[in-house]
């Protein structure tokens, strides 16, 4: 599945162009814009001052005093937030991660954006993924037939018609459909990750964080600026290195699991003419074995027939049943772990993240209900 998204190395420089409301400015509006809501601030202060001189309020004075403190905390944030991710948008993946762990990608090198791995890494999985469900569509095939195979055996009109494998077949394609089930909903639940993880680089930077700080230096409102800034800055920075994190614990080059079970697939399953194909082994091992070696003629047909009955038993449909049965529970286990353990674990991370962050930054807002979307 190909994502046409921007990537989050041209939303920071301000380069994407791909959305309906043109160019973005990336951490330019960020700079911009915060700077506005501080100076709509000053404004406003300035006019409840002007208006506590007019009717000379003891206390209105104060709390414009109270408000410019408040003001000027916000700027110091705002020059916070643009070192921090001025910083974090020049750092690269051989900053922190040796050159041997870094993950096994073709659009993956030591000087690769932290940001940009971050989408790379939700891209990847989603390509998985999507090929464990065409995986699992070609196997539903293969065993549907399996249990459609009826044999005839009505000589002069009178005999048997039977499914003998229609048994078999059944716990499997049971397995297999929930298989189907399992990888959809990680592979929906992956892109959406990467989908909220894109929008947030947009939003937050081009309003939110705007916003935040603009409500933030006014009392009615700094418990929600504070919460909107705590949750900007977890999406901005918190995001993006869980992201990075489990990009390199799952795939990284040494002995990443992902790649190694994306091994054992093109060992049981590879494309024609791969030596390491276990069916297509099987197959040709059994036809050589048996007919290629078994003599010419009409009794050496027959021969390597009968000869091989016992190995195709044992080698083909016991290869074939054992590959059915352990490539759909592996699958499902993998797809657990990318597509909810993972994000369910990095949702309350950030959740709490969120709530201290919004502290620091103010005041917060009750958030602890949104654990309940995991």
């Amino acid at each position: 599945m190909v994502v046409d998204l921007c990537t989050p190395g041209e939303i920071l420089a301000g380069t994407c162009c791909k959305v309906a409301t043109g160019c973005t400015g990336g951490f330019g509006d960020l700079l911009l814009l915060s700077t506005a809501a501080l100076i709509v601030s000053s404004i406003l202060l300035a006019v409840i001052y002007l208006w506590a001189v007019m009717f000379n309020s003891t206390k209105i004075n104060a709390y414009v005093k109270q408000e410019l403190y408040e003001l000027v905390a916000s700027a110091i944030i705002v020059i916070f937030l643009l070192m921090a991710i001025g910083a974090m948008g020049n750092l690269r993946l051989n900053d922190f991660v040796p050159n041997d762990m870094l993950p096994d990608d073709s659009r993956i090198g030591p000087d690769t954006n932290i940001y940009d791995s971050a989408a790379i890494y939700y891209e990847r999985v989603g390509s998985d993924m999507s090929g464990w469900i065409e995986m699992n569509y070609v196997m539903n095939v293969f065993v549907d037939q399996v249990a459609s195979v009826t044999p005839y055996a009505r000589p002069l009109g009178v005999g048997l018609v039977a499914s003998p494998l229609a048994g078999i077949a059944s716990p499997i394609k049971s397995l297999i459909y929930n298989m189907s089930v399992a990888v959809t909903i990680a592979f929906v639940i992956n892109y959406a990750q990467l989908y909220v993880y894109i929008f947030a680089l947009h939003g937050f930077l081009k309003f939110y964080i705007p916003i935040g700080i603009l409500l933030r230096c006014f009392t009615p409102t700094r418990r929600l600026g504070g919460t909107i800034i705590g949750v900007g800055v977890v999406f901005l920075f918190i995001f993006p290195a869980f992201a990075n994190l489990a990009f390199v614990m799952f795939y990284n080059a040494g002995a990443g699991p992902m790649l190694t079970f994306s091994n054992m697939i093109g060992y049981y399953i590879g494309g024609h003419g791969n030596p390491d194909n276990l069916f297509q082994m099987r197959f040709e091992n059994f036809f050589s074995r048996n007919f290629e070696s078994s003599g010419t003629g009409f009794i050496g047909l027959v021969t390597g027939v009968f000869g091989g009955i016992g190995d195709m038993i044992q080698n083909v449909v016991g290869g074939i049943f054992l590959t059915l049965l352990i490539l759909p529970i592996a699958t499902v286990s993998w797809a657990f772990t990318l597509g909810f353990i993972i994000p369910a674990f990095n949702t309350l991370i950030m959740v709490e993240a969120a709530k201290i962050l919004s502290r620091s930054f103010g005041e917060e807002v009750d958030i602890t209900s949104l654990t309940r979307l995991i």
